[in-house]
């Protein structure tokens, strides 16, 4: 279950902005000849649905129902109790609560459209019991997966420039806590970043750590107690109003104080400048290695995909896209000898 804080700053996400990607939503679906586009939501997957409607699930599963003329329907897994709190943060135009998600959303399609020809957004994440119900409740219909025409729109619903911007500002706000300590308790420091990520409004926080990057470079959740070695790594991964942000660099802890690598300050500055110039791939790893003086010896390029706020879309070991999608994240790992470094940003 989400911990954090949830509400609707409109100045952060206007209304109108909402209504606009809807709408352009409604008219391919029609353009397609779909009478309904369904999109579902969790917990883990909440990015398409916040992008049109601001909802973000804090437990349990929904459909989203957009239909030509557009109207929306948010048919949720969850209680009657739960239907003022959704309304009041959420734009949406009917909220349906139910025990299971697929049946009712068959039921509303049957009220509300012809229900003759439905697309489902991210087919294959939609759990199997769900659309075993839909189906049953519209044996008659077309259910297809939600082609390119969908794919291109969501593509383009990032974060609002104001979402972004404060999201930015609580990740570099925390990141500067880390140079402002001094002792060598990974917990404490862990600790001391959740709580102020969360005291600067983010609704859930993540913090990993390679408390000693001298024997190994791979971030992990601190579970009790450990010291940092001299070299260690943190990465920090935050969600602001349903737009989740990764971001980490490599230290250097001394008896006193706690400084960040300077390889590591050189690759991130290079990195962020590079990126306001170019998304090409190679280009950003290249400026990584010329300011850092080290080799990438690994990278994996995040954004959001597919209903996942943040999913691999790119490795270098592995297929990549010829450039980085908006706001998106580029993770490092840099080699200089006997050194590792681990750096994240997003760009």
């Amino acid at each position: 279950m989400r911990r954090g804080w949830m509400d609707w700053d409109r100045r952060e996400v206007p209304e109108a902005v909402l209504q606009e990607r809807v709408a352009q939503v409604a008219t391919a679906c029609g353009e397609q000849g779909y009478d309904a586009l369904l999109i579902y939501c969790g917990y883990t997957r909440p990015a398409q649905v916040s992008a049109l409607t601001h909802f973000v699930p804090f437990w349990s599963q929904g459909l989203l129902a957009v239909v030509p003329s557009g109207k929306t329907a948010l048919i949720i897994a969850t209680t009657g109790r739960t239907v003022q709190w959704i309304r009041s943060t959420s734009r949406v135009d009917d909220v349906v609560p139910c025990p299971e998600v697929g049946a009712k959303a068959g039921e509303w399609l049957r009220e509300h459209t012809s229900a003759r020809r439905i697309a489902i957004a991210s087919f294959d994440d939609v759990p199997a019991s769900a659309l075993a119900n839909l189906r049953r409740a519209l044996p008659d219909a077309v259910i297809d997966p939600a082609g390119d025409w969908y794919t291109a729109l969501d593509a383009s619903f990032g974060p609002t420039p104001e979402v972004n911007r404060q999201a930015r500002e609580i990740a570099a706000s925390a990141m500067a806590l880390i140079s402002a300590g001094s002792n060598d308790d990974a917990n404490a420091l862990v600790a001391a970043l959740d709580q102020h990520c969360r005291a600067q409004g983010a609704e859930e926080v993540a913090v990993y750590v390679s408390p000693d990057l001298s024997k190994a470079a791979q971030l992990s959740r601190i579970e009790g107690p450990m010291s940092l070695g001299q070299y260690f790594g943190v990465q920090i991964t935050l969600a602001y109003k349903g737009y989740w942000l990764r971001t980490g660099s490599s230290f250097i802890r001394g008896h006193a104080d706690i400084v960040e690598h300077p390889g590591c300050a050189d690759a991130l500055r290079a990195l962020r400048a590079a990126s306001g110039r170019s998304r090409d791939i190679g280009e950003l790893v290249a400026a990584i290695e010329q300011a850092s003086g080290a080799s990438v010896s690994d990278w994996t390029l995040e954004a959001r995909r597919d209903g996942l706020p943040l999913s691999p879309v790119g490795t270098a070991g592995g297929p990549r896209p010829d450039t980085a999608p908006a706001t998106s994240t580029l993770s490092a790992c840099l080699r200089s000898g006997n050194d590792t470094w681990t750096i994240a940003t997003p760009l």
